[in-house]
């Protein structure tokens, strides 16, 4: 067991590779490592059920059991830091009479109904599961959470939710999902958009990997303001069209996942047709 308990979350993200299943992943890795946390005789009686907010919630026989497993907070806590590296677990919680014991919840912690899930997905994730040889007593612990994520994906999107266009994470909002706003609305995070804008290729080592992405979501969006703006003043001043062309080149670098001196002539045949006409490449 030692030899993968500690990469879990490698593991399964190698399955749930999607973006709207990263942060499910997360959850889901402190769940299924509750057991090795709690170690082999308290697993015979304990469930780890959901981790929300940063609280992780463990199912027990009786409130004799959750009080006594509650003055052991600090242990649990300390395992999952120091043996695993997990940092999203800031406190556990013991709820008597539930989990084996009865209810459903799925991976991200809340209460759910039966769903049909998609056959073909879940088939999929099985063939993926099987690829990683995993140790065999988290197969059937990966499988759970395999369905209980589709499961959670399916009724979402029954109930009108969408894909966040940069994530994939379902949300109620039409555009960003609420932890891209979040990240969005962060300083810093505008700072590195502005940059990108006119350097596409500026490293952000300051940004983790999502704050980075939206970055590079908000610098497109203002070049393809920019390019409107551009546009009449590069049309009634020729002096306009080199900052017309300079634009359209971080707006392709952006569209294309292209470095800026891999964005060739025929590329920009890709722009919106009045831009590539009034730089013209088009027509």
């Amino acid at each position: 067991m030692s030899r993968d308990s500690g990469h879990v979350a490698d593991l399964l993200a190698k399955v749930f590779k999607w973006g709207g299943m990263k942060r499910a992943v997360r959850r889901a890795e402190a769940v299924l490592l509750w057991p090795q946390v709690a170690g082999p005789e308290l697993a015979a009686f304990t469930r780890g059920r959901s981790l929300k907010d940063g609280i992780l919630y463990v199912d027990v026989p009786d409130s004799e059991t959750s009080m006594h497993l509650s003055l052991q907070r600090g242990r649990f806590l300390e395992a999952y830091r120091n043996r695993f590296g997990i940092r999203d677990v800031r406190d556990v919680r013991f709820r008597a009479g539930r989990g084996a014991f009865g209810g459903r919840e799925d991976v991200g912690g809340s209460e759910v109904r039966e769903v049909a899930v998609d056959p073909q997905a879940l088939s999929r994730l099985a063939h993926r599961i099987g690829e990683l040889d995993l140790p065999e007593e988290l197969v059937r612990p990966a499988m759970q959470a395999a369905r209980s994520m589709l499961a959670y994906r399916a009724r979402k999107e029954a109930e009108g939710w969408v894909p966040c266009p940069l994530c994939d994470s379902l949300s109620e909002m039409p555009e960003l999902c609420e932890t891209c706003q979040r990240y969005a609305g962060e300083v810093r995070v505008q700072r590195a958009s502005k940059v990108l804008m006119v350097d596409p290729d500026s490293p952000t080592p300051h940004l983790s990997d999502e704050e980075c992405a939206v970055a590079r979501y908000l610098a497109q969006a203002d070049l393809e303001d920019r390019l409107t703006e551009l546009l009449p003043q590069a049309l009634a001043d020729p002096t306009f069209k080199p900052h017309l062309e300079a634009a359209a080149r971080c707006f392709l670098a952006f569209q294309l996942d292209r470095l800026l001196a891999d964005i060739g002539s025929d590329d920009y045949d890709r722009l919106p047709p009045r831009i590539a006409r009034a730089l013209g490449r088009w027509g």
